[in-house]
């Protein structure tokens, strides 16, 4: 069986790319397009793994995040930051997240990552 992804960028090109790569590797990827998006989409898509932008409109990155931790359903699916920041930039707001892609990334890099956090 498949393991799903739910990847999260305000950028088209980042999540296509992401999407076309994560596929192509045999995952199930589901796309929103910001942190309000990625909750709404939580309600009816429960993934393996959420790969989230922090810099985005409508609700941050972190601010997802935060309130994907407080939900007894969600707060244990890893969470990686897409981030144009250190993890030290972000602060107490780094808690949230289990691992960070600074951008421009690689997406043998992320591949890697998300093969790592799944233990696949």
């Amino acid at each position: 069986m498949s393991k799903k992804v739910l990847m999260v960028d305000d950028s088209p090109t980042v999540v296509e790319a992401a999407y076309d790569e994560l596929n192509e590797k045999g995952y199930e990827v589901e796309i929103a397009y910001n942190g309000m998006e990625a909750l709404e989409m939580l309600e009816l898509f429960i993934p393996d793994i959420i790969i989230m932008d922090i810099e985005m409109p409508k609700l941050k990155g972190y601010e997802a995040a935060e309130q994907i931790r407080k939900n007894p359903k969600l707060c244990k699916i890893p969470l990686i930051a897409l981030t144009g920041v250190s993890p030290q930039t972000l602060g107490d707001k780094a808690k949230y997240f289990d691992a960070y892609l600074v951008k421009p990334f690689g997406f043998e890099e992320m591949i890697q990552l998300v093969d790592k956090l799944l233990n696949r």
